[in-house]
């Protein structure tokens, strides 16, 4: 049960946190029998999750996750009656607010204790229910292949016509195992369970155009917790009975040494299904000479890390992701109405359709052909992993979700923790790449330096969490069918066809809300949500239709993550002071222009975005809108992200900036010269910064940050707007820097040569920052660009790219140049542009790459070019 063990280990940060109020010496011994119990429990989890086939265990683990709650509810009881450790910045305020908050809240702080005491009695009687009924609690399912007892099923062969939507990697995955090369070669399949990896290698493999060019050959399944001498028997008993030949028994010597002299010699091909680790990859691969007769490995995996160690290179891994609804409603077509030439009655489209979207998943261990291969995989992540997973049931099928969203999301539910080195958040992408390596996340796209941008997971994997969610009761979605009306709720999402919200359900134990697309129509029924539930921790608004800020929000004393993103909230009340617990305040894209001062008492803040972007005119020099901040900041410890804030004329801000030394990410716009000293020294203490957005006023304001003598060398993005004398001399020491976006520096010597030599640097973005002729993309320069924009050089007539210059380059954006009347000089060179964007160019160099134009042909096997 993954909620259930997050949920214990939720309450445990819980006590941990307590531990820094002042209390009784009897409430605090009743909490520590809470930990004792907790810590039990978490073990208790670990050793059955996953078993089958025990009713009484069922029950008990049901049991055990009520208490867990209930635990959870009265612990976090604690603080919304106990004095906030971190509300008031000055000591009379804060030792007055302690005086009235003891008068307000000293009977409900009493009375959690008789609350404790009902809990107690129930974990007595699950520990009287056990020691009575030992043998019950023994799982009737033995724990096998990655503890389900799922077994290992033969994948059945296909018709050609049937390996739907693989064409491509087929034939590519054919030429490499018949290609000629004569050394040992690794091929890995990568994909989530259920792609058909198994299926797809076997439908390859064992036509007999293809087996027949072997001499040999073996399918082994690698399980998790498999014996090495037992496979290399299994394997070799497969070897020698493809040959028709006698199982060669020699007790003289071992089953390595065995199995190494029987394929010597010999040319053999051998399928190692479903590794899930180096380890393993290392125990086995010893058993392989490594002759020159064209013998191969196959290895299917759904970790692209295990693949990438597995292959003989990274051209050796064929990847699949399931095919495309597309392809599969083709398929059923063709076998439902071999007769029609696979054309569908009208009458029967719409269930066809659905019947071929949707896969049935029974409860229990009469889990559909689809589960199967899903759950082993599911079931070999950790409790917090599982969660991770299914978040994604909280949001429609097919949605795709921002990876900082999701990471703080997580953060915000607890799922990840700090460690020594890494900060929650740091902890949460490290569980994201972990999902996407084992293939149950799909990245959606991804930023030119190989990051992430968004992800979802595939419509096969979705079905397979929505039922998981709804055994373990992780969400409830509003209007999903399946949601019940009587359940105690968890995390309540509400999608865009939700015309009335539940009123039978139980909302006190709400911990999150997502609204992700609530009728107007449903604004009170939404704000009685807010009021019944006071334990919740998420509230993700973004995109709802809301014109006003909730007061019924500012009573969620525990909330840690709010979003107000995309909404049309134009104003931000000063109760937002009572949201002391709150780490994420979303404010982008809104009509939000000035925070109340109290933000100020938000001491646990770590994320703050408060900007709003012109998506008509994103490059424009008023494209960004920040927000004031009439109060300090300088409070604002925790604080990794700070984006868009406008600095006053006398520049007090940059000040506080000083004391927040754990920022990861800052912009700052208003910039004035006369700030250029005070900003200097600010940044200079972010000795953890990645990104920085600096905007100056006005386009005739200068930006002064050249007297920086000691930069943050973490900096990844860096983006200055605003006049520069000169480039910063820093600048070129950032190796770790990956984008840059120097806009209306209007500089009169070039940039290029001193960012050319930048190791890092993938995206180059220029804007009107110099007011020269020509630009130079030297020989042998910024060797690992995939993303240039050229933009409003009112000066500038040649372009030159000299040779080995931007050789990764991938997209290359000009526009508003007018007096550049060609291509840049040596654009041919450039093998690896797949997107060339012209726009608002004057007509000359327009006709020269339209068809007959005299440029056409340097451009010509460019796949994409836009003439805007």
């Amino acid at each position: 049960m993954a909620e259930l063990a997050v949920a214990l280990g939720s309450a445990e940060i819980v006590i941990r946190l307590l531990s820094k109020f002042n209390l009784q010496p009897d409430v605090q011994n009743e909490i520590q029998g809470l930990e004792s119990w907790l810590t039990s429990m978490k073990a208790f989890i670990e050793d059955n999750d996953g078993r089958e086939g025990s009713r009484t265990l069922e029950v008990q683990m049901e049991k055990v996750r009520d208490i867990a709650y209930d635990i959870e509810n009265v612990l976090e009881e604690f603080f919304l009656h106990s004095p906030p450790y971190t509300f008031h910045n000055h000591t009379i305020t804060r030792t007055v607010h302690k005086f009235a908050h003891n008068v307000y809240h000293g009977f409900p702080l009493r009375r959690i204790s008789n609350k404790i005491a009902n809990i107690n009695r129930n974990i007595t009687n699950i520990k009287l229910q056990r020691e009575a009924f030992p043998d019950n609690y023994c799982s009737s399912t033995p724990l096998s292949n990655s503890r389900t007892g799922i077994q290992h099923q033969a994948s059945p062969l296909l018709l050609d016509d049937e390996m739907a939507g693989y064409e491509e990697p087929k034939r590519t995955f054919i030429c490499q195992l018949v290609d000629g090369e004569k050394g040992l070669v690794t091929l890995a399949v990568v994909g989530p369970r259920g792609s058909g990896k198994r299926t797809f290698v076997k439908n390859v493999l064992w036509k007999p155009g293809i087996r027949g060019q072997f001499d040999c050959h073996a399918c082994v399944h690698v399980s998790q917790y498999f014996n090495v001498a037992e496979l290399f028997i299994n394997m070799l008993k497969q070897l020698c009975y493809s040959r028709k030949e006698p199982y060669p028994a020699d007790d003289s010597s071992s089953t390595l040494a065995n199995l190494q002299n029987y394929l010597a010699g010999k040319k053999f091909v051998i399928i190692l299904d479903d590794i899930c680790s180096k380890e393993h990859w290392d125990d086995i691969k010893i058993a392989f000479p490594n002759a020159f007769l064209g013998c191969r490995i196959v290895v299917t995996t759904t970790s692209s890390t295990v693949a990438s160690v597995c292959a003989s290179s990274s051209n050796h891994i064929c990847r699949l992701n399931g095919f495309e609804w597309s392809e599969g409603w083709k398929l059923l077509r063709r076998k439902a109405f071999p007769n029609s030439n696979g054309e569908c009655p009208s009458e029967l489209k719409d269930s066809s359709v659905k019947s071929d979207k949707k896969c049935e998943i029974r409860r229990g261990s009469e889990l559909s052909v689809i589960a199967n291969p899903l759950l082993p995989g599911y079931m070999d992540l950790s409790s917090n992993l599982k969660s991770c997973l299914l978040y994604f049931s909280i949001f429609p099928e097919g949605y795709s979700i921002n990876r900082g969203r999701l990471i703080r999301l997580w953060v915000a539910e607890r799922f990840a923790t700090e460690t020594a080195e890494k900060t929650e958040e740091e902890v949460a992408e490290d569980y994201l790449n972990a999902l996407i390596h084992t293939n149950l996340i799909h990245v959606s796209n991804r930023d030119f330096d190989g990051r992430p941008r968004s992800c979802r997971v595939l419509n096969l994997v979705f079905q397979f969490i929505i039922q998981k969610s709804k055994d373990e009761n992780f969400a409830s979605i509003f209007p999903r069918a399946n949601t019940s009306q009587s359940q105690k709720i968890r995390r309540l999402s509400i999608h865009n066809d939700c015309t009335h919200l539940p009123k039978k359900s139980d909302l006190k134990r709400v911990r999150s809300v997502f609204l992700l697309g609530l009728l107007e129509k449903s604004i009170p029924d939404f704000e009685g949500i807010l009021r019944k539930s006071k334990f919740q921790r998420v509230l993700d608004l973004q995109g709802a239709s809301l014109t006003e800020f909730s007061e019924d929000i500012t009573s969620l004393t525990l909330l840690r993550y709010l979003s107000l993103r995309d909404t049309k909230i134009a104003k931000i009340p000063s109760s937002i002071k009572k949201l002391s617990y709150l780490e994420t305040l979303d404010l982008r894209q809104t009509d939000i222009t000035e925070l109340p001062k109290e933000i100020s008492y938000l001491h646990n803040l770590r994320h703050l975005f408060a900007y709003k972007k012109n998506v008509s005119n994103y490059v424009g020099f008023d494209s960004e809108r920040g927000v004031k901040i009439p109060g300090g900041i300088k409070h604002l410890t925790n604080l990794q992200d700070l984006s868009l804030v406008i600095v006053d004329a006398k520049g007090r801000i940059l000040k506080h900036l000083k004391e927040l030394s754990q920022l990861r990410k800052l912009g700052l716009t208003g910039l004035l010269s006369e700030h250029g000293e005070a900003l200097s020294a600010s940044v200079e203490q972010m000795k953890n910064l990645r990104n920085l957005n600096l905007c100056s006023a006005s386009k005739v304001e200068y930006l002064e940050v050249t007297e920086m003598t000691n930069p943050p060398h973490t900096l990844q993005r860096l983006y200055l707007k605003g006049l520069l004398r000169e480039l910063p001399w820093w600048i070129s020491s950032l190796d770790n820097l990956l984008r840059i976006g120097l806009k209306w520096s209007k500089m009169e010597k070039s940039p290029l040569q001193a960012l050319a030599f930048l190791p890092n640097l993938v995206e180059l973005q220029l804007v009107d920052c110099y007011i020269g002729e020509e630009l130079i993309f030297e020989a042998n320069s910024f060797k690992k660009l995939k993303n240039l924009l050229i933009e409003e050089f009112s000066e500038l007539r040649t372009i030159v790219i000299q040779g080995g210059a931007m050789p990764d380059l991938k997209e290359m954006s000009l526009g508003k140049c007018p007096e550049l009347r060609m291509l840049p000089q040596g654009i041919h060179n450039l093998a690896k542009v797949e997107k060339l964007t012209v726009y608002d160019m004057g007509k000359e160099l327009v006709a020269r790459i339209r068809k007959n134009g005299k440029d056409k042909e340097m451009v010509r096997r460019i796949p994409v070019v836009h003439i805007q």
